[in-house]
């Protein structure tokens, strides 16, 4: 009895730390969607340049993601997870000081590829560390965690902005990363199952023969295509709303985020997907983001923030379909 209570107290604090680590990091992703008006005219470039404070991030993270997989398979999860947290507060510090743009953009790029560690990574540990019967109760949670670490970034990244500055804003959240990255390296506990590959090469050669699986290739495509669509909207939606007709200011905007609330549609769609189909749910999802982007092109407020909403949604009902349909698919 003792030794269960033990395991379970073991367990809830691996996911603990998962979860709180997780919004720590993650959140940084998207503290600039909300401000980019603000950083555009801080900075005196046009919208397109200022926008590049999002795909700088996001670029560098998604190319990073390639590397930390096959790096964890070599060295271990945890330790991936650690170095990159603890790396992270440092750009994310630095922006404090920094005057010139093209400067603000690379600690926004190296952000990306920090943070990207426990993006890559936090799956495989909860595979590879809980017992079957918890890793679907433990990856929900997660899934939670990157939820509410997308609506940390955007609505404290705008609401600091717009009561304070900018600078303020990525202070608080240089604070946030080392917090969530002391929790990582000091409660995190050590991976138990682990088991290294002999090189990365080996790790490289199985990733290349996810390849010719026209299933996954297929899951790789409309993921592709659906994150950058959901990202492109809501980081231009932000200077939409900040012009005629709409003139919402910095602390309005960041309020739109709150349509984010619907991710915690994806535990919902997750079952529906394997009583109903992935390819009908994830078909379901495609459609609803297509219809939401659409109602974004009107000039009434209530049809945008529906649009949002919907958009939203869509992204969340095909997130973990398509998730579920590469754990179908992959060998």
């Amino acid at each position: 009895m003792d030794k269960d209570k033990s395991l379970n107290s073991h367990y809830s604090v691996a996911m603990a730390v998962l979860f709180i680590g997780t919004v720590t990091v993650i959140s940084d992703i998207y503290v600039t969607q909300p401000i980019l008006p603000v950083l555009s005219k801080e900075f005196s470039v046009s919208p397109d340049i200022a926008s590049l404070a999002v795909t700088a991030n996001i670029t560098a993270l998604s190319i990073a993601l390639l590397f930390y997989g096959p790096l964890s398979d070599l060295i271990g999860r945890k330790q991936i997870m650690s170095i990159s947290s603890i790396l992270l507060p440092i750009p994310t510090l630095m922006i404090v000081f920094i005057e010139n743009f093209n400067l603000f953009l690379i600690m926004r790029a190296l952000q990306g590829v920090f943070a990207g560690g426990i993006a890559s990574i936090a799956i495989a540990y909860i595979n590879e560390e809980f017992p079957e019967y918890m890793r679907g109760k433990a990856i929900g949670i997660y899934i939670g965690a990157m939820i509410t670490a997308g609506l940390t970034g955007r609505l404290a990244g705008g609401l600091i902005t717009a009561y304070s500055t900018y600078k303020t804003m990525f202070l608080c959240f240089a604070i946030l990363n080392l917090i969530g990255a002391l929790l990582i390296i000091f409660l995190l506990p050590p991976s138990k199952r682990f088991v290294a590959n002999k090189d990365i090469l080996s790790s490289l050669r199985g990733m290349k023969g996810h390849f010719n699986n026209r299933y996954l290739v297929g899951a790789f495509i409309i993921a592709f295509f659906l994150f950058f669509t959901f990202t492109g909207g809501f980081t231009y939606i932000t200077f939409h709303l900040s012009m005629h007709p709409f003139n919402l200011t910095t602390s309005e905007i960041s309020l739109i985020f709150l349509v984010y609330v619907s991710g915690f549609l994806s535990p919902l769609a997750g079952s529906l997907s394997a009583r109903h189909g992935r390819q009908r749910l994830i078909i379901f999802g495609l459609s609803t983001a297509l219809l939401g982007i659409f109602l974004t092109i009107a000039n009434n407020l209530i049809f945008v923030i529906l649009g949002l909403l919907l958009l939203a949604a869509g992204l969340f009902i095909t997130q973990p379909s398509a998730n579920a349909l590469i754990g179908d698919k992959a060998e």
